[in-house]
Order: C-alpha cells, then structure tokens, then sequence
C-alpha cells in the first residue's frame, strides 16, 4: 500500500517534504502503530540518503546539471541545491529510528494524520488512499529574559 507524508517547519512556509509517496507493507483499512508508520518512514528516508551517497561517490562530476522537472521541483522548494554532498558518512538506521522516537516522545515533533493529532507511539492509524502523515518540527526558542 501506498501513503504520503509530509514534513513541515514552523518557521517555513513551505514543507521541508511534500507529499512524498511511501510503500508500506499491508493493505488499506489495517490498522498501524504510530511507531510503525515513523520506523517505515525513517527507513525510507535513511535508504534514500543513503542512495546519494553512494552515488555521489561513484560519480563525481564537476558539473551537475538539472532536467527541467528536476529545476522544478528544486523550485517549489523556494530554494535550488544542486546536490552537492559533502559529507560521504551514511546514517545509521537504528540511530535515526532512535532519534525520530525521542524527538517526539521530548515534543521536538508533532504527528497529524489528515488533520488528527497522534500523541502516543501505541495511537492506532488506519489508512486509506488519501491519508496523508504530516510531521511538523518545532523550533523552541531558549534564553535568558533578564
């Protein structure tokens, strides 16, 4: 089955990640822990990164060249990278996994489905061919007041 999710900043008006597509094993209508669904995303994530910097490595270019639906996209972003990687150290899965869980388990992360806030790992999701995962990341400002 096929779901989308998204990752939002408070401090942007634009998503970080849009609507991006993630296969997750299983049918439409079963019912998912929050815990899973982040394992999947964060799974996706990792094997994607991971995915650039092995391609950056074989392929070393000193040009990079966009498409036009690569320029595009890049657009709608409000901002064109081009990919540049500087840093070849994959991530660590477990240690992303970990990372997510304790990023909302701390409040760093907020979890809507549709438009219904999830607040515990346990909270059951059941998903349809609509649903999308929206993860907004908080930015808390810290200081002194005096």
């Amino acid at each position: 089955m096929q779901i989308r999710f998204s990752v939002k900043q408070l401090t942007k008006k634009r998503p970080f990640i849009n609507a991006q597509p993630l296969e997750i094993a299983g049918e439409y209508g079963t019912y998912y822990d929050l815990k899973e669904v982040l394992t999947a995303i964060v799974t996706q994530q990792v094997g994607v990164f991971n995915q650039k910097i092995d391609d950056s490595i074989n392929q070393k270019n000193l040009f990079t060249f966009f498409e036009e639906t690569e320029l595009t996209a890049e657009a709608e972003t409000g901002k064109v990278r081009f990919g540049a990687i500087y840093n070849d150290k994959k991530a660590d899965l477990d240690k992303a996994i970990e990372t997510v869980l304790l990023a909302f388990y701390d409040g760093l992360i907020v979890i809507f489905i549709d438009e219904r806030q999830l607040e515990k790992l346990d909270d059951k999701i059941r998903f349809n061919e609509n649903t999308i995962v929206t993860l907004v990341r908080l930015t808390f400002l810290s200081g002194s007041f005096w």
